[in-house]
């Protein structure tokens, strides 16, 4: 007969044991690295909130997994249980059950009302701490309230499903998660039929990423918790409901689909000189001065009012929009370059829409009208102002470099720099910065000022450049050719 244990009492080689469990965590099946292995993980707690990893494998998997449920108890006898090497230990945990077909496993009647169970959520404002690396994650709780369109991807021609959802936590502030092929198939699908009664998410081992400044994503180790059994969840769940108004208006706005500095900007946010910038970089923030006085272009081009992407539609005129396939009218968009420089150098950036005209002082439909009629816009005051003015800017870099092989950037955000901010600080750099004699002599080629010098005779003009009819990026679109000072060259 079996002895009844906690988790603790538990030792590798035991023999004839029970458990009272609860399932905390279920995980997608994984592959593992090398080896035509097939695994699914999970988290095991026990009365005392003790925890265990259990594992099934390969051929078990589909026969057992269904057995274990997220939320419900279970007695589990006579599991193959192993000490996990250090290297392999995740969650803190040092010992694993293996589930095989001869493992007993009896569902137990009733279950906690409140899991007694403690989780560290990283706070929406604190993400960016943890973009792009790898070798960090986060756990995050958040009620979901809309979804993007479902989008199927090629990478090392693989094809792989992807979906956004829209989390929001109580201080009003969104950001979205993309839930990717397993994820989007089980807790995606639970997810998308609910949506309306405001499910709550514990995401857990989620990695941060740089969409729209600051975003979230599933990885092979990550866990789903929908509508856990835990305080703060109920809390969240009933402070939707009650704002269930507020919610409606943020889902009508789509704010969430837009670049959201409250998220990725620090007050004390560290730059980087412009000499340092790297392709290779995610994003990069730099101190600039912006300029386009030197580079004649159109500064708007058509776009589908609900994705962003150029189409060949007249203003105003339905249709639908091959990529995102909305319905909607063809609108104009606010779209320029600049040179973006500082006394270290000069980099070619694109910007887009709001920030756009801000910098601009003219709307899109502005922008257009002059166009039509054969005007250039008045910018001599812009320019001289923009001569006295330093920017805090976030770029990134964009897939398709100019003729002359440098890199271009997409500005995702930028904000007057006060005079008191002072000088930038450098992110892991020397106060003085050495420089190749090759970057140096570009450098100083493209800050001369005059005929031989100026930016536009170093940069290729527009119509080399782009080409409105190609998209890429929903924040970094190719305009049309504008090469001239006239509407019938430019057209």
């Amino acid at each position: 007969m079996s002895s009844l244990l906690l988790i603790g009492d538990i030792m590798p080689d035991m023999k004839n044991w029970s458990c009272i469990i609860t399932v905390q965590e279920k995980q997608q099946v994984t592959d593992s690295m090398g080896t035509p292995t097939k695994k699914q993980k999970f988290v095991f707690y026990d009365s005392e909130s003790s925890k265990v990893e259990g594992i099934i494998f390969n051929a078990d998997i589909a026969r057992m997994s269904p057995m274990l449920q997220v939320y419900k108890k279970y007695k589990i006898s006579n599991a193959d249980v192993r000490n996990i090497p250090p290297k392999f230990q995740t969650l803190g945990l040092t010992k694993q059950w293996v589930i095989t077909s001869k493992t007993v496993i009896e569902e137990v009647n009733g279950s906690e009302d409140i899991m007694p169970v403690k989780f560290s959520f990283t706070q929406f404002a604190d993400l960016a701490e943890y973009m792009d690396d790898r070798s960090k994650s986060v756990d995050v709780l958040g009620v979901v309230i809309s979804s993007l369109a479902k989008k199927t991807i090629t990478k090392n021609s693989k094809q792989s499903n992807v979906q956004k959802f829209v989390l929001l936590n109580e201080e009003s502030q969104t950001v979205l998660l993309s839930l990717w092929d397993d994820f989007l198939n089980n807790e995606g699908q639970v997810l998308l039929n609910n949506m309306q009664s405001y499910p709550v998410i514990i995401g857990r081992r989620l990695k941060v990423t740089n969409y729209n400044g600051v975003a979230l994503s599933t990885w092979f180790d990550s866990a789903l918790l929908v509508d856990p059994p835990i305080q703060e969840a109920r809390q969240l769940k009933n402070w939707a409901m009650r704002n269930a108004k507020l919610i409606a208006e943020i889902i009508d706005a789509k704010s969430y689909i837009k670049y959201n500095p409250a998220l990725c900007f620090k007050p004390d946010q560290k730059t980087t000189l412009i000499c340092n910038v790297i392709p290779s970089q995610k994003t990069a923030w730099v101190k600039a001065k912006l300029s386009f006085d030197h580079i004649f272009q159109k500064y708007w081009y058509m776009s589908c009012a609900k994705c962003c992407r150029a189409t060949a539609a007249d203003y105003g005129i339905e249709f639908t929009c091959n990529s995102c396939k909305e319905k909607g009218p063809a609108m104009p968009r606010c779209r320029f370059d600049v040179d973006l420089s500082d006394d270290s150098g000069v980099i070619p950036a694109s910007i887009f829409g709001d920030l756009a005209e801000n910098i601009l002082t003219f709307t899109a439909l502005e922008a257009m009208d002059h166009f039509n009629q054969n005007l250039e816009l008045p910018l001599d005051f812009v320019h001289a102002r923009l001569k006295t003015k330093t920017f805090l800017v976030h770029i990134k870099p964009v897939q398709t470099q100019l003729a002359d092989a440098r890199q271009r950037y997409t500005i995702l955000y930028c904000s007057e720099v006060e005079p008191e901010f002072g000088h930038a600080q450098l992110t892991g750099e020397p106060e003085s910065v050495s420089v190749s004699a090759h970057q140096q002599t570009e450098n100083e080629h493209l800050l001369m000022t005059g005929d031989g010098g100026s930016g536009s005779k170093v940069r290729l003009r527009l119509s080399q450049k782009f080409d409105e009819a190609e998209t890429v990026d929903s924040n970094d679109f190719k305009s049309s050719d504008a090469n001239s000072k006239k509407k019938a060259k430019l057209g």
